[in-house]
């Protein structure tokens, strides 16, 4: 070995020694993972299908940091030929992750439930998104079912790549 490769072994071993480690990514929490554009899969409300698949297909959550918008989209447009859009609700959500099952919890600043909370439970799962949830004046539900007469919606969302 000539001595300039042996210096430049020395300088890299002694290099690569004193490098700080690089700095650990912190993990995304799971309000992280909620942000973008969802689509339902089922919704029912004490075990009945809320909606059949064509009407689900005009629904759309949005998650925006800790806001939950929920929009449906008009199978007719406007004059312009633009699609008509209302926002249904608009809700902040709070998470607790730690709890298991995992909890959520809405408040909603506009839409018919404004002023309301619903609480309930939620599992992430790859691009899907599972939530029990019901009035705060009933227990918070523990299982993923919507009983009859419980009041509580079991819902199925999957993510939607804009």
């Amino acid at each position: 070995m000539t001595r300039v490769s042996a210096l430049f072994g020395v300088l890299v071993m002694t290099t690569l020694a004193s490098a700080d480690p690089p700095a650990a990514t912190p993990p995304r929490s799971d309000l992280d993972k909620l942000q973008g554009y969802w689509k339902p899969l089922e919704i029912q409300s004490e075990g009945k299908a809320q909606m059949p698949i064509e009407l689900m297909k005009q629904v759309t959550v949005v998650v925006d940091k800790s806001e939950y918008h929920l929009y449906f989209k008009e199978k007719e447009l406007d004059k312009e030929g633009k699609p008509i859009v209302f926002r249904l609700a608009l809700a902040n959500i709070a998470l607790d992750e730690k709890a298991s099952p995992k909890t959520i919890t809405f408040e909603f600043a506009e839409g018919p439930f404004k002023g309301q909370k619903r609480h309930g439970i939620y599992e992430l799962a790859g691009n899907q998104l599972k939530m029990c949830y019901g009035p705060t004046d009933k227990p918070r539900p523990t299982k993923f079912e919507s009983p009859a007469k419980s009041g509580y919606f079991l819902e199925t969302w999957a993510r939607q790549v804009k």
